[in-house]
């Protein structure tokens, strides 16, 4: 009788132990499943790898972490990486899992870091904003729509700590090192409600309101060249506005988003009328009055970006 106890329990726990493991690893491939989504809807959008350290779905209270999301350069630059995050964590309604359509209340991404490399020619956020145009035109779009994910819903978007770095700037890494500016926070709103969006619409989002950032708290700290092509790359994009997402931030991004490359194109007209006036006019010195024409219309472009008009 005893032994035949002994060997119930055994099977008893052997049982136990194999539920839970199958749990574990079932648990396990939920995380592999949504790590390989952000995973490809990043590298949809953005048109260069991206991968994550860790990702922890914890069903049972709808809540998602995720570490060390890091999006590559372009080939051939020196820097490691163009964007890298630090961690995340999300929320999530349960019962809208099972539909088209998942509700995710609140997202907070802390510890964000982008750099910016002119390195090479193109540089890397020019590079990486042509992707972001092509995305939109749905030209890199995935084959398998699928694979780009769900249609999510996020109500809050949060962006905590995010730093822009500058790097290799000919004549600005050289005597200052690479510079660094700080945008405590941002809080965007209502995302997906008016159109769809997937993992990588979400990556397009997030890197757009990013950069958007970095050119209206650049003004001053960020070459003004390297501002111009920011603006004009973002003014190909959609707006924040265009999409009915709100802003909660210092800032005004929806109007780097769509208006800045009007501005920009103008000043570049005047450059260029400028140049054609004083050309034309045989009895003035010609160079002379290309540098101030060019120092003119410079002073415009640096006041779209809130730069100080009198610094040469």
């Amino acid at each position: 009788m005893k032994t035949a106890l002994k060997v119930i329990a055994i099977v008893f726990t052997l049982l136990v132990l194999g539920i839970i493991g199958i749990v574990i690893f079932a648990l396990s491939m939920v995380d592999q499943g949504a790590k390989m989504v952000v995973e490809q809807g990043g590298t949809y959008a953005m048109g260069v790898e991206t991968t994550v350290d860790t990702m922890d779905l914890t069903l049972s209270k709808g809540a998602v972490e995720m570490g060390g999301l890091n999006i590559a350069n372009p080939e051939g630059f020196s820097t490691e990486n163009f964007f890298s995050l630090a961690n995340a964590d999300a929320k999530i309604d349960l019962e809208s899992v099972g539909t088209d359509t998942v509700l995710i209340p609140s997202v907070s991404l802390i510890g964000i870091d982008v750099t910016l490399d002119k390195g090479q020619d193109p540089s890397n956020y020019n590079q990486i904003l042509e992707n972001l145009a092509r995305f939109e035109s749905g030209e890199s779009a995935p084959a398998d729509k699928s694979k780009a994910g769900k249609n999510v819903i996020i109500k809050s978007l949060v962006l905590e700590n995010i730093n822009i770095h500058v790097a290799n700037m000919p004549g600005v890494s050289l005597v200052a090192g690479d510079v660094a500016i700080n945008i405590p926070r941002i809080e965007l709103l209502d995302i997906g409600e008016k159109e769809s969006m997937n993992a990588g619409d979400i990556f397009n989002l997030v890197i757009k309101t990013v950069l958007s950032a970095a050119v209206e708290a650049g003004g001053g700290i960020i070459p003004g060249d390297v501002l111009g092509e920011l603006g004009n790359g973002l003014a190909g994009l959609s707006s924040l506005g265009d999409l009915g997402i709100g802003v909660i931030s210092d800032l005004d991004l929806d109007n780097v988003m769509g208006q800045v490359g009007e501005q920009i194109d103008q000043a570049a007209g005047d450059i260029q009328k400028a140049v054609d006036d004083v050309a034309g006019d045989l009895g003035k010195d010609v160079g002379d009055g290309i540098d101030d024409a060019v120092d003119g219309a410079a002073d415009k472009i640096k006041g779209i970006f809130g730069g100080k008009k009198d610094k040469p």
